[in-house]
């Protein structure tokens, strides 16, 4: 939690001893204040802030978004080398086995140096890599850092201020030939709104860069304020985008610096319930009535003559 601070009231003024003393920073030395990453991954925009990372979406909820709007403060002057040794994948998280933010020499936290200084580095050598299509390249990428503010929100406060974006090695051309486009109209880099996108004719990340427009007097001053500010100087020094949020400390994602959908998509109708199964209706079967039992006719049998008399027999043979 942040400490209010404040001097008592009649505090007094400092004494003449210590004047021209102040600005001494050793007690915030090896303090350093986290600062917002600009990423991607393939061609997805991405912000990080303190392990936290979000993707930039469309206006419309319609996927990421395809550029981002920045005013570039500043860049560091030497290019930055990344080595991994197993060659870089995309969407990894873990840091590279070597890097230099100077160019000269590893950073100090690398953990696996391949050689003292670069200009010496095996890795950085032409020919250390050969690509997939068969070209010969460098096992040790370049790129170059460049601190950027969101145009939109210039003080950033929610991601620390400035914030590190990394320029990959296949768009450091198309970096200089904007910075040199500008100044052939008399207009610095930071003197302008800055639209940066992906290349759609390549299958790789490669960026294009469009001015928008000049910036206006208010946008100037914050803008020349911040390229004297000492957070600039540790975006573009430092190697804090290797440096993940300390274990088991959990840290809520800021808001995006920029412009996010607010679009919610209507939830998916619930499907219509399955007809419950009818039970299975044995059908009634209506007995047929029996037959009334019908009588036999009765046949008339022909009585048999009643015997005769023995009168009449005697007559009868007589």
């Amino acid at each position: 939690m942040t400490t209010e601070l404040s001097l008592p009231a009649g505090f007094g003024a400092v004494s003449s001893v210590f004047r021209g003393n102040a600005g001494n920073d050793e007690l915030g030395a090896g303090i350093a204040s986290s600062y917002g990453i600009i990423g991607y991954r393939g061609k997805v925009w991405s912000t990080k802030h303190q392990g936290k990372e979000t993707q930039l979406l469309r206006d419309d909820g319609d996927g990421p978004r395809g550029s981002i709007e920045v005013i570039i403060v500043k860049s560091a002057s030497a290019l930055s080398k990344i080595f991994y040794k197993g060659g870089y994948v995309d969407g990894a998280n873990s840091a590279p086995d070597c890097w230099s933010t100077n160019g000269v020499t590893p950073d100090s936290a690398a953990q696996n140096k391949q050689h003292p200084t670069c200009a010496a580095c095996p890795m950085n050598a032409w020919g250390s890599r050969v690509t997939e299509s068969g070209k010969q390249g460098k096992a040790c990428s370049d790129s170059r850092r460049i601190a950027v503010v969101p145009l939109n929100d210039i003080s950033n406060e929610a991601m620390g201020g400035p914030m590190l974006m990394r320029i990959p090695a296949a768009s450091l051309k198309d970096l200089k030939a904007y910075g040199d486009h500008l100044n052939s109209f008399q207009y610095p880099y930071y003197a302008v709104a800055t639209r940066i996108a992906f290349d759609s004719k390549e299958a790789y990340p490669k960026f294009v860069f469009m001015a928008m427009r000049p910036l206006n007097d208010d946008e100037a001053k914050k803008i020349l304020a911040l390229r004297d500010d000492k957070r600039v100087g540790q975006v573009l020094n430092e190697s804090q985008e290797y440096k993940s949020a300390p274990e088991h400390e959990e840290v809520a994602a800021p808001p995006s610096p920029f412009e996010q959908s607010t679009f919610v998509p209507a939830p998916a109708p619930a499907p219509a319930p399955a007809p419950a199964a009818k039970a299975a209706v044995t059908p009634k079967v209506t007995p047929k009535p029996k037959p009334e039992p019908v009588a036999a006719p009765v046949q008339e049998i022909a009585s048999a003559p009643a015997p005769a008399s023995f009168d009449d027999m005697l007559e009868d043979i007589i």
